[in-house]
Parts: C-alpha cells; sequence; structure tokens
C-alpha cells in the first residue's frame, strides 16, 4: 500500500522530525510504500527563516513584532544558518515526495494520507489554520485519509467551533487525536467518540533509536535541559534550577534549547543523563523512552497537558512539577511506567493498523 505522511516534517525542531521519521520507520515495518509527504507549510517555512516577507505581512497588525524581527535579523540569520544544517542533515532519513506548497499540490497517487501528529490542529503553529492538515485537499475516492494522533490546543478547538470542527472532522475516514482534553472537547461539542493514541515515536520501544544514539555522551556526567516555551520574565528560569541540581549532584548542565546539538545527539543526551529538565512534549517523551529520570515543568499555559496527560497515563505522576519546584533526586519506577505504556502502545497500532 502507497502511503503519504502529511506532518510538520521541515521544522527546525527536534520533536517534528523525529516523530516523522518515527510513523515513517514504523509503517515501513509493515511492508507498506512510505512517503513523506514535501509539504512547505507556508508559515512554517516562514517562520524559519532569517527573513520572510511573508512573515511581516502576516504581523501587519503587530508593529512592535514587526519592529523585533527587523532588529533581530543578524542575529537570526546566526542561528539559523546553523539549525537549518543540523535539521536539513537529519531530514535525509525521509522519503520525500516532490514539493508541493498547497492544497492543490497535493499529490493523488497515495492510497493513504496519514496526517499528523504534532499540533498540526493548532492555530498558534501555523498563522491561523491549514486546509491541508485539516484534510481539505483533493484525492482519489478510493483512498482514505487518516488522522493519526493529531494534536492542538485549548483555544484553537474554541476559535474552531461546533460547525467548523464537525466540518473538519468529515474530511476524516478514520480519526485520534494525541491528548484525552482533544477527545473530551469533541464529544462535548459534537457528540463523536474519538480515539485517544500515543504519539509515533512511542509506537515502538527504544530499539528503533539504536542507530541514532552516539555513544559518547554515555562517558560524561550532567543534566539535560529543554526549555520548549519561557517563563515570562525570567528566560534563565529552567537553566538557573538545573544549575542548583547540578551543583548538588557535582555534575554539568547540558542546555539542549541552544538548538546547537544534533537531532541524533539530542536523543543521544537525554538517553545518557543523569536526569533531563524540561518543558517539552518530546523531551518527556524521550526521557520516557530511555527511562531516564525526568521532571516535565507545567507552566499552566495551555500546553501541559501534552506532556502531562502522558505521565498521567503511563504512572509517572511523580515526574510532573510544578513551577516553584526544588529539583532533588527521585527513584523512578520505570517497570510500572513500561507496562503501562506496553498496553498503551498496542492500543494505538491496533487503531493504526486496523485504519490502513
Amino acid at each position: 500500500m502507497k502511503i503519504g505522511i502529511l506532518t510538520v516534517h521541515r521544522a527546525y525542531n527536534y520533536g517534528s522530525v523525529l516523530q516523522c521519521y518515527a510513523l515513517q520507520e514504523y509503517l515501513k515495518s509493515l511492508g507498506h510504500d512510505v512517503w513523506v509527504i514535501d509539504y512547505r507549510q507556508p508559515w512554517t517555512e516562514a517562520v524559519y527563516k532569517a527573513f520572510s516577507f511573508y512573515y511581516i505581512k502576516k504581523q501587519i497588525k503587530h508593529p512592535r513584532v514587526i519592529f523585533n524581527y527587523i532588529k533581530g535579523y543578524n542575529r537570526r540569520k546566526k542561528t539559523t544558518k546553523q539549525r537549518k544544517l543540523i535539521f536539513s542533515t537529519f531530514m535525509k532519513r525521509f522519503r520525500l515526495s516532490e514539493p508541493c506548497y498547497w492544497a492543490n499540490d497535493i499529490p493523488q497517487d497515495f492510497d493513504r494520507y496519514i496526517i499528523g501528529s504534532d499540533q498540526l490542529w493548532s492555530h498558534a503553529c501555523f498563522g491561523g489554520e491549514d486546509r491541508v492538515y485539516l484534510g481539505f485537499f483533493s484525492h482519489r475516492k478510493n483512498s482514505k485519509v487518516i488522522g493519526y494522533a493529531l494534536s492542538s490546543n485549548t483555544n484553537s478547538l474554541i476559535i474552531f467551533g461546533r460547525d467548523r470542527l464537525s466540518h473538519i472532522i468529515a474530511n476524516f475516514d478514520s480519526l485520534s487525536v494525541r491528548e484525552p482534553f482533544i477527545a473530551d472537547f469533541i464529544q462535548e461539542k459534537l457528540g463523536i467518540t474519538v480515539p485517544v493514541v500515543l504519539d509515533p515515536t512511542l509506537l515502538t520501544d527504544a530499539n528503533l533509536w539504536d542507530n541514532l544514539i552516539n555513544e559518547k555522551w554515555k562517558y560524561k556526567n550532567y543534566i539535560a535541559i529543554y526549555q520548549a516555551r519561557n517563563v515570562a520574565g525570567n528566560p534563565t528560569y529552567l537553566k538557573d534550577k538545573a544549575q542548583n541540581f547540578a551543583n548538588e549532584l557535582e555534575c554539568d548542565v547540558i542546555d539542549l534549547s541552544s538548538m546547537t546539538y544534533s537531532v541524533e545527539d539530542f536523543v543521544s543526551i537525554i538517553k545518557y543523563a543523569k536526569y533531563v529538565l524540561t518543558t517539552s512534549f518530546h523531551a518527556t517523551v524521550f526521557s520516557l523512552i530511555m527511562k531516564t529520570p525526568c521532571y516535565a515543568i507545567k507552566l499552566d499555559d495551555g500546553f501541559d497537558g501534552r506532556y502531562v496527560d502522558l505521565l498521567h497515563a503511563v504512572g509517572l505522576d511523580k515526574e510532573i512539577a510544578e513551577r516553584n519546584f526544588i529539583p532533588k533526586p527521585q527513584e523512578i519506577n520505570f517497570l510500572i511506567a513500561a507496562k503501562n505504556l506496553f498496553t498503551l502502545r498496542m492500543d494505538s497500532i491496533k487503531y493504526l493498523e486496523k485504519s490502513l
């Protein structure tokens, strides 16, 4: 079966490329002819450029944002070049279709289209709603559109509203979401039961990631941090927490937030860290996969549910930290978490294979 994946595969973002890679590799393991549809989403393309007129046009009502954007050009130019090299290298692992830029460009020669996961239904991530990720594109009548582990946030779901959400769901032959609160929202507004499944990175155990591991990190002594979202007015919040903890443990701090490490190093650093402190869903995910103790910090900004729900589901509530927490060494029972995760994985696999 020829399968095309539609997701955010071109972002300079660890989680985005890793979840795409995981879904590609899992579907390949089932014997399918798997492609990543090279959809170049306009907002994503603009955000990850050093300078974009499209970005300025979208922000025209926010002159202060535009001023800061232009002011920061030289700084972004340097970091963008570095990040492009890092992520473009990893993207060579994807089997890509020809580039496409709009809904009308999506190729129609696939038997199945899998849209997911990541925050594809989030207005904040794409400068508004994206028609492709909502299933508004042409395809053959005998093909299927499958939503797998789709994610969003509460504000975006409210913006969609009942009628729009109903039209969106009608585009899918099968639909699943990544977080329970999305399923609850759809159930409340539309009376439709939508299954909750795992992010693609959790569809297999740690064996999938063995070929990415850089063993040099095994011999270093450190705490890893990844600050995907900042605390308002305190950009060094997570680094300060980690440094105090590192002093107590007599080790170093490696800050993955700098985006100066390769994707392979991102996975490896989390695997061999003493602890991970993070506000990122995928840093939490890889801590779970690699059985690395983690503090996943709640910022109460509407985005915590992504990792809070996951840690609840596998029985690792003690890894959920409030903003004012003080990190301390703690024993984590990964055996129980692994059993719970295995059950969730089997349910997700059953859903995905049945949908195909």
